[in-house]
């Protein structure tokens, strides 16, 4: 059985970046949870939300391969 799609109403495109996305959003005060924060889209995502100012919080099974990208983050 086949979900039938249809457009949402969005000015964004499956060419707009996580920067247009995110513009004028005030995310100070906020927590966020992101799996797979340090590599990939998860990267992207996170920086994303630490920009528009939010506290994010990156879980990881290899402390090492997090540390690498993710400690940064709270950093700034």
């Amino acid at each position: 059985m086949k979900t039938p799609q249809q457009p949402i109403n969005s000015p964004f495109t499956m060419k707009s970046t996580s920067t247009q996305v995110m513009r004028g959003t005030n995310l100070k005060g906020m927590t966020a949870i992101v799996t797979g924060g340090y590599s990939g889209i998860g990267l992207k995502v996170t920086e994303s939300l630490v920009r528009s100012g939010a506290h994010v919080i990156i879980p990881a099974r290899n402390l090492k391969k997090r540390a690498k990208r993710g400690w940064a983050f709270t950093q700034r």
